[in-house]
């Protein structure tokens, strides 16, 4: 059980109680997925206070690169300094709080100049030039530097937390880059082959529990059920991510595999979900940000080692099952169940698990329902 947790602090719903036991245990009551006062919890609790995957070292190969993006209703942004030290900051200009960049890029000046004003920035956060300012009684620009944000790494995946207070990444995440590159051991010098964005109409956790179980597969994804051997060969489940290893079947034409071969899932609180698929060196990472309580802006990095994006044509069969298949079906799944959480007619269902964890379980639905009770329970700490 979640640390935050206690017994008697678990939810109930019209079947019953939520229980630590996936065994025994109802699902997450339906108003988890469409009450505005926990989405609004979960801002401040869970997106706001955890380690959030944004991008890769890639993205900022070389001094001057940025990239920004928008992680717990945030504008953030992530840099490489002249000293090759990739840092985050609030996007936001220090004066008036102006946006400073947008999108990504290379900086062409000497640091980061706000449009507004012109405020500049060296690529350390420190404040270099204020326009007008030599007048003003008492300006320090040493007390007007950006606000800089906690970040880590892990495999070349880049991570941020917005919480001042958080614990170091390796604390938190402990075991996870290690465990990426011991089955993905160059993955750190790999480059983005493509990046997708979707809007889902569905709250983030749906989305997140869709990718959290395979007991779907057979049925909502015919040719995935191709690919993938309906059998679990290693489950490890940590405080803040879990890793699941299966076996490839044959495939299908187009995407022929040799049976046995490996079959890699990862999933990291609180919205990161990744899978290697077999055939071809790749990985493939799902954020699943949320966008309002019924709304999900699901982003798709599809990672491979340089050159091969356009050459392989196993990772391009991938790649084209993953956007105009897999994805496609998943979105239609998930914009279902959101509608049948928003009716009277459902409130709490079953997590269905055994003993052993087999591929079809429930067990790590299970474990991220826990993550997110966990989580909204610290604030009554």
């Amino acid at each position: 059980m979640n640390k935050h947790m206690k017994a008697e602090n678990l939810p109930a719903g019209d079947r019953g109680t939520v229980s630590a036991d996936p065994l025994t245990s109802f699902t997450l009551p339906s108003r988890y997925y469409t009450d505005e006062a926990i989405y609004r919890a979960e801002m401040r609790l869970v997106h706001q206070k955890s380690w959030v995957y944004v991008g890769h070292v890639s993205d900022v190969a070389e001094p001057g690169m940025y990239f920004t993006d928008t992680v717990g209703e945030q504008p953030v942004l992530v840099v490489k300094g002249r000293d090759a030290k990739v840092r985050a900051f609030y996007n936001v200009c220090q004066h008036r709080g102006h946006e400073l960049l947008s999108g990504a890029g290379r900086l062409k000046t000497k640091g980061i100049s706000c449009p507004y004003h012109a405020w500049l920035y060296r690529l350390d956060g420190a404040l270099a030039a204020a326009p007008m300012t030599q007048e003003l009684k008492g300006f320090d620009k040493s007390q007007f530097a950006l606000k800089e944000i906690a970040i880590g790494f892990a495999a070349g995946l880049i991570f941020i937390n917005l919480d001042p207070a958080c614990a170091a990444f390796e604390t938190d995440m402990g075991g996870f880059d290690d465990n990426i590159e011991s089955f993905l051991p160059d993955v750190a010098n790999w480059v983005v082959a493509e990046r997708l964005n979707y809007d889902i109409k569905a709250n983030w956790k749906v989305v997140v529990d869709n990718f959290s179980e395979a007991y779907h597969i057979p049925i909502a994804h015919p040719q995935l059920s191709k690919v993938l051997e309906q059998e679990m060969v290693e489950f490890v489940e940590q405080p803040r991510w879990t890793f699941n290893r299966f076996k490839s079947k044959g495939g299908f034409p187009g995407l022929e595999l040799t049976p046995g071969s490996p079959y890699y899932a990862w999933q990291a609180w609180p919205h990161l979900c990744m899978l290697s698929l077999p055939g071809s060196d790749n990985l493939v990472a799902l954020r699943m940000a949320p966008d309002g309580v019924t709304r999900c802006a699901e982003r798709v990095d599809i990672y491979t080692p340089a050159g091969e994006a356009t050459s392989d044509p196993k990772l391009l069969a991938v790649r084209d099952l993953f956007m105009h298949m897999f994805n496609i079906e998943d979105i239609s799944i998930v914009e279902s169940v959101q509608k049948g959480l928003q009716s009277m007619g459902f409130d709490q269902g079953r997590y269905v698990c055994d003993g052993a964890t087999s591929w079809f379980s429930e067990i790590q639905l299970h474990w991220f329902h826990m993550q997110v009770l966990g989580a909204l329970a610290a604030e009554n700490d």
